[in-house]
């Protein structure tokens, strides 16, 4: 078993910006995201694998979104459980008390989670370039129920 810095499972490198700038040398994480995690791996019983975690402001700026997102804040991870399907990890994840933020991406094949404060609670769905409120027939339609 490899230990991580941060928790049982996870290193900060885990977390760290991706961008061609940072090259994998900043980072920020909410401890509250790192626990949340944590209480993945473990109802799985398999590795949680981060996509993506923090991003700096230039690589958040680069993607020319009309809001800042919730991983500058480190506050957001993109996240895939190996051999679990999607559509389970997203329906556990939003059982767990510090993740107010769900997002499914089931084409680029992770789950968006965040620490985002409760009263701003979220789902949606990635559908090709749009987000779509996880309705209950969205909800359906993707066997999110």
């Amino acid at each position: 078993m490899i230990m991580g810095d941060l928790s049982e499972h996870f290193n900060h490198k885990d977390f760290a910006c991706r961008c061609p700038e940072c090259k994998g040398g900043e980072y920020k994480v909410h401890l509250g995201m790192v626990g949340a995690l944590e209480m993945l791996a473990e109802h799985f019983k398999k590795p949680v694998k981060v996509v993506a975690g923090y991003w700096c402001e230039g690589y958040d700026e680069s993607l020319k979104r009309e809001k800042v997102s919730y991983h500058v804040k480190g506050k957001a991870a993109h996240i895939m459980v190996e051999d679990v399907p999607l559509a389970e990890v997203f329906k556990y994840a939003e059982t767990l008390p510090e993740i107010h933020g769900v997002g499914f991406y089931p084409k680029e094949g992770f789950i968006h989670v965040d620490t985002r404060p409760k009263e701003k609670k979220d789902a949606w769905i990635r559908e090709g370039d749009r987000y779509a409120p996880a309705t209950p027939e969205k909800r359906k339609q993707y066997g999110l129920l």
